[in-house]
């Protein structure tokens, strides 16, 4: 093969995310995030050529697989029957940051019984801001100067639409791509081969590439589509508080509790709280009517089967070893939801510092070294968009409609202090008439699941 073709990818973040690298703490580690940012050996964030190796084989059809990214064939009885080299390499990464610096996200589990946070489930992670920018070197080398495997590579990469890193159901790593590059280097003429052996690194690619792909040109890869034909657009009814973790130093001994925000200091409702509560109303609703539906914490765990595992995903069992049968072990690996949630900013609302403090239950008074105070987030609109990256069944579309449908009421409510008058969001007109008028189709959808279960069970 005498001629390599170089190609650059340039990605760039739309939201926070990255790889990240738990594997990387040690014992001294315990003022680090529980899931840190993967670093190379300078202490840089980078992204590992495999995860975007494993992005593109995905992304490509599976009868183009074989000819870009090889294979591994395997008999019944575990040897490899035929072995394939991938064409496409990837030779590096780079990251480019923004101003912004890294921030970090806490989340943690709600018990279900309690609908307090439930004990040792509180973790952090570490996440790169959103407009970070990745470049992806790839090489293919070719017996021609035209390649169909080339060209072929080139039009799969126009339409990819890459999530770097995990949580890409709760809004991390999406990522858009900008523009690709590509050189192609005759070793069989004098100019290619003095250009090979006199250069070297990313300038092979960047002093004489040409531009194949243009996001600002040719648009590209959209979004994943939306689960409803319109974005539900909610506003603050009374006060919000989600918070980042930290406090900010005032006179008195706690701080202050401040509210979760972006990049553009906009406070946020993330996805990780959209999904969490939502799920959980869409159990409570099924198994309300009798339907199948596991409990996503605590009691006996994620069943992996149920519309609500299926929608929203499901994470591995503890306790699955060496041991444990292969039906089993297989089902603990767990697998993505197709529900995808994405921070939510707030706009227009006002940030207001509120004091509490305990009570004394004997004295009736304020109890002693009892105050705290915390940042809330009053007035404000949001606009929630739900998409999708994968069928769900109509079951968990209309449990989510009816949580929906909860959350506008009010009676259902969002981030923290709920039972003493936070997060209740309050719909738009249009919003509300688009709910009334899915409400009935919903019930409809379970009525109608409900009786052909209960068929099935009755005996002939």
């Amino acid at each position: 093969m005498s001629v390599v073709h170089l190609l650059r990818a340039e990605l760039e973040l739309t939201t926070p995310g990255g790889v990240t690298a738990p594997e990387s703490l040690t014992i001294g580690s315990v003022l680090r995030p529980d899931l840190p940012i993967a670093t190379d050996g300078w202490g840089n964030p980078y992204v590992p050529g495999t995860s975007l190796a494993g992005s593109l084989r995905d992304h490509t059809p599976e009868d183009e697989r074989e000819t870009c990214f090889g294979t591994v064939e395997q008999a019944e009885d575990g040897a490899a029957t035929k072995v394939v080299a991938s064409a496409v390499r990837v030779l590096g990464t780079r990251l480019e940051l923004p101003d912004a610096e890294r921030t970090v996200r806490r989340r943690t589990a709600v018990d279900r019984h309690r609908a307090a946070a439930q004990e040792n489930t509180l973790h952090s992670r570490e996440l790169l801001p959103a407009g970070t920018k990745l470049l992806v070197w790839l090489r293919i080398d070719t017996d021609t100067v035209r390649s169909a495997v080339v060209d072929t590579f080139i039009d799969r990469l126009s339409t990819w639409r890459p999530y770097i890193g995990g949580g890409r159901t709760t809004g991390y790593g999406h990522a858009r791509l900008l523009r690709v590059l590509h050189r192609g280097i005759d070793l069989g003429t004098p100019e290619g081969l003095s250009a090979w052996l006199l250069s070297g690194g990313p300038n092979l690619v960047d002093d004489r590439a040409t531009v194949v792909y243009d996001h600002a040109e040719r648009g590209g890869a959209t979004q994943a589509p939306p689960l409803f034909d319109q974005p539900l657009r909610f506003r603050v009814a009374d006060a919000l508080h989600i918070g980042s973790g930290e406090r900010l130093e005032r006179t008195n001994r706690t701080g202050v509790a401040t509210v979760l925000r972006g990049t553009d200091a906009l406070p946020l409702v993330p996805g990780t709280t959209w999904k969490g509560v939502l799920r959980a109303r869409c159990e409570l609703i099924l198994r309300s009517i009798g339907a199948d539906a596991c409990t996503s914490v605590g009691g006996t765990g994620l069943c992996g089967d149920c519309d609500i595992c299926v929608a929203f995903g499901w994470t591995e069992k503890s306790g699955a070893h060496d041991d444990t049968p292969d039906e089993e072990r297989r089902r603990s690996i767990g697998a993505r939801g197709r529900l995808l949630f994405t921070d939510t900013p707030l706009h227009g609302g006002r940030i207001r510092t509120r004091h509490h403090v305990a009570l004394d239950r004997v004295f009736g008074g304020a109890r002693d070294e009892a105050l705290f105070t915390e940042e809330t987030v009053e007035d404000g609109d949001l606009t929630l968009t739900i998409r999708t990256d994968g069928e769900i069944s109509e079951t968990a579309r209309a449990a989510l409609l009816l949580a929906l449908c909860d959350l506008a009421d009010g009676r259902l409510g969002v981030g923290g202090s709920t039972t003493r008058g936070y997060g209740t969001l309050a719909p738009h007109p249009d919003t509300a008439a688009f709910l009334d008028e899915q409400r009935g189709r919903a019930m409809a959808t379970l009525r109608a699941h409900l009786d052909a279960t209960t068929t099935e069970e009755v005996p002939a």
